[in-house]
């Protein structure tokens, strides 16, 4: 197959949009520095996207939009003049430090294809991170298989390239609405089921349509899909991770449903699977613990914590598990008065999370514990100078403190500033209950949880 004529040591930017007025801007401004050519692929916009991308010099290539990604990324890249393609979508941003990798690997030589970690950017700094095929020689028997999650690597293979991982790092802020997601999973089930082959035996799409029903919280679908995926001969050989994302789905799924004794079991394979699994190892945890294996949880938890981020074939959001790992370890050593151990956790959680709120509230509500009020106060002010709106823990943390340290007129005017906030709110309500009283302890829930949340501080 005769190979195109290309542009030596350059780099074409190639993209599907539509309708992306909004955002389109901040992705090509990310990565103009590094392109040397951009092809915008419009299936069909109503809006100025197509303005915006002339703006920046882009190509404009219209395109019928078929329920195909594939085809489309295929046109997008037909026209490109460059020796080596990058991949993005429009709300794909390219952050600053990662344009001078960029501009030194479109000098060396197309022979390999080149994965790049993709951050999915949500509220928090938290986000699964994957590595991914981003980066490839422009030839013509490089081409996207799959009308969705469209795939450039199977022709990259029977090429016979290797994907080799770089560490370029590619943010995406398209995953960070709850709502979103749910709806994006129910348009790729529609399509993934399309297309799967009971023949083919394909553990990817499998776990990719398990994974979709997950998202829409339709269980048995999803749980039905995980197994499918396990009976696929050789697919804990030959697909490690695949499997353990299928055994977490199965295990994340009975922990929804309280079937902790099975959940430990799955969990556990799948931990056995991909050790460097950070979210498994929480779902572990958490099975553990509801299943009394609480020393069990603890062990769990420190892996977590020790675990340097190492992006693989599925995403894994390691932000999140980390900062959860914190929280629940500082809390169940608390309740098992493990204080010393707690006070070292407390201490490496605000080193490595201090710009999370509710790392600061807990390191507050732990200060409490100990005794520690002026300790309590400045992490509770620290989180509110973070988060103000909804910061509930930090308000009630500091009307606890001027509660215990005899400030019954600071606690009130405290109080009377956050009521028009948080009135009607559960755990607001059972607070004041019992500060202006009056509450019963043994028959309030509300504040049964309050009072076992603060360590029973109260």
């Amino acid at each position: 197959m005769m190979e195109k004529k290309v542009v030596p040591g350059t780099l074409s930017v190639c993209m599907i949009v539509k309708n992306e007025e909004r955002i389109l801007g901040r992705c090509l401004q990310s990565v103009k520095a590094a392109a040397d050519q951009l092809i915008v692929a419009d299936t069909g916009s109503s809006d100025s996207t197509a303005d915006i991308a002339r703006n920046f010099g882009a190509e404009i290539i219209n395109v019928k939009w078929d329920d195909d990604f594939s085809a489309a990324r295929n046109a997008s890249i037909k026209y490109a003049t460059s020796d080596w393609i990058l991949w993005l979508d429009a709300d794909d941003v390219v952050p600053p430090e990662s344009i001078p990798l960029l501009c030194n690997l479109k000098k060396q030589k197309p022979d390999r294809v080149l994965g790049f970690i993709v951050r999915n950017q949500r509220p928090g700094n938290t986000g699964t991170e994957f590595v991914q095929a981003r980066m490839f020689p422009n030839r013509p028997d490089l081409f996207f298989e799959r009308r969705i999650h469209e795939q450039i690597m199977p022709s990259a293979l029977r090429a016979g390239l290797v994907m080799e991982n770089r560490p370029v790092i590619i943010e995406h802020h398209g995953y960070a609405d709850p709502d979103t997601l749910k709806s994006k999973a129910a348009r790729n089930v529609k399509l993934l089921l399309e297309d799967y082959c009971d023949g083919n035996n394909d553990p990817v799409m499998a776990v990719e349509i398990a994974d979709s029903y997950t998202l829409m919280e339709e269980y048995c679908e999803a749980e039905k899909w995980y197994q499918k995926v396990l009976s696929i001969p050789g697919c804990r050989q030959l697909f490690t991770s695949i499997a353990s994302q299928a055994l977490l789905g199965l295990g994340d799924i009975c922990n929804k449903q309280e079937n902790f004794s099975q959940a430990v079991e799955y969990l556990k394979e799948a931990a056995r699977l991909s050790p460097w699994r950070t979210d498994n190892l929480f779902s572990l945890a958490v099975a553990y613990e509801m299943n009394g294996q609480t020393e069990d949880a603890v062990v769990a938890l420190k892996n977590i914590i020790s675990t340097e981020p190492r992006p693989g074939q599925v995403g894994v959001d390691f932000r999140a598990a980390s900062i959860k790992a914190f929280l629940r370890l500082i809390r169940i050593l608390t309740e098992q008065e493990k204080l010393e151990g707690a006070a070292a956790v407390v201490c490496d959680a605000l080193k490595r999370h201090g710009d999370r709120p509710e790392i600061r509230n807990t390191a507050g509500k732990f200060y409490l514990k100990t005794g520690k009020l002026m300790d309590g106060l400045h992490e509770f002010e620290k989180s509110l100078q973070l988060v103000t709106e909804g910061n509930l823990e930090a308000y009630i943390g500091l009307c606890v403190i001027f509660y215990k340290a005899g400030a019954q007129d600071r606690m009130r005017e405290t109080l009377n500033t956050i009521m028009p906030l948080f009135s009607g709110n559960p755990k607001f309500e059972a607070f004041k209950r019992f500060v202006l009283g009056p509450a019963d302890p043994g028959t309030d829930k509300n504040l049964q949880e309050l009072r076992r949340e603060f360590f029973y501080a109260l």
